[in-house]
């Protein structure tokens, strides 16, 4: 698994230098033919397409290595990419997060509306404040969430959307959608999420 990963960095990061450092005279030959990429026999929802170039193919690191159970980071310092095995500690419940946000003064009231599906999961939606809207994705694992959010990645890419703010923890996904922002609500949201992952470590 290690080789594996790290011929994809080397990868990521000279698809990187292509693309930046390319002088803008030269033109650079790729196929975007690459219809789908396929991990563990499950197809990988992707926001940029991989290409070929010069018969290498390069694909996004931070998805791929997230679906096998990774994260990345940026290192500005040391101008590289550091990939790191995901350390979960638990699964959090979806009563445990809407705990957290009533302990936040976020009253959780079910919303009419739903959002979408994402990888095969219905969130919960609730309203929190006029038009204010929480939607929480519980998913089975680290994996799985991820997978949702990469499918949240590509519908943002192909349509015009409010794009709300987005939290990550563990197994869960929780969007939040603001009305108006001059109520503040995301200061609440923010402490109860920063509540959720203090709980966990």
């Amino acid at each position: 698994m290690r080789k594996f990963l790290s011929g994809f960095i080397v990868g990521g990061v000279l698809f990187t230098s292509i693309s930046v450092f390319a002088e803008p005279l030269h033109q650079i030959a790729v196929s975007f033919n690459i219809k789908d990429v396929i991990v563990d026999g499950q197809k990988l929802p992707l926001a940029k397409q991989a290409l070929n170039y010069k018969g290498t193919t390069y694909v996004p690191l931070r998805p791929l290595a997230e679906s096998l159970g990774y994260t990345t980071k940026w290192n500005p310092e040391k101008q590289n990419v550091e990939v790191m095995k995901a350390k979960i500690t638990r699964l959090l419940s979806s009563e445990e997060i809407k705990q957290a946000f009533k302990d936040n003064g976020l009253p959780l009231n079910p919303a009419k509306l739903s959002y979408f599906p994402l990888n095969k999961k219905t969130p919960e939606s609730y309203q929190i404040g006029e038009m204010e809207h929480l939607h929480i994705y519980v998913y089975e694992s680290y994996e799985e969430r991820v997978r949702g959010r990469l499918e949240f990645e590509v519908i943002r890419e192909r349509t015009d959307m409010i794009v709300p703010f987005i939290y990550e923890v563990d197994n869960a996904l929780i969007f939040y959608v603001p009305f108006n922002t001059e109520l503040n609500l995301h200061k609440k949201v923010d402490a109860a999420i920063a509540k959720l992952k203090d709980k966990k470590s």
